[in-house]
């Protein structure tokens, strides 16, 4: 054992717990920040998609199948759309909002084991494109190759 003085073991005993007041506070803000960074799904993996209604069209769960009324996408696109829906994840949120947007288009998506519709709406903001999580308040910038996958011109 190492020999130290009362005062010495004292002195040990003090740096140690400011050690470990140190871990207590930045840990959490550590691991918080980890959270924050992993990419915001559109919708939840332990949910299901059952609907997504656009201003003028309405794609549904029909059985194992999916429909659009009125029909403007074919049975291949329409399964594509769904799958991008629900598979699709977002970067982090901007902490920028974007300057005098557009709204081009928005989308009431339904979920299993939700009461209430989930509300997405797209906006343009000179060559940017964003999606906004009205529930939540956030703001996405998205890419043109997704802003047409998630709101193809068909349906907007």
């Amino acid at each position: 054992m190492i020999r130290l003085s009362k005062t010495s073991w004292n002195n040990v005993l003090i740096y140690a717990v400011l050690v470990l007041i140190g871990l207590f506070v930045i840990l959490p803000e550590y691991w918080q920040r980890d959270a924050q960074s992993a990419p915001t799904r559109l919708v939840s993996a332990t949910q299901t998609l059952l609907a997504l209604h656009y201003p003028a069209h309405q794609v549904e769960r029909a059985g194992p199948a999916w429909r659009v009324q009125p029909a403007v996408l074919s049975q291949a696109q329409l399964q594509q759309l769904v799958d991008d829906w629900q598979q699709g994840s977002l970067a982090s949120p901007s902490p920028l909002n974007p300057i005098r947007p557009v709204l081009r288009s928005e989308v009431a998506a339904w979920l299993t084991g939700k009461p209430a519709q989930q509300h997405w709406q797209l906006y343009q903001a000179q060559e940017q494109w964003w999606l906004k999580a009205v529930d939540a308040d956030l703001w996405f910038r998205l890419s043109e190759t997704e802003a047409e996958q998630l709101f193809p011109t068909a349906v907007r």
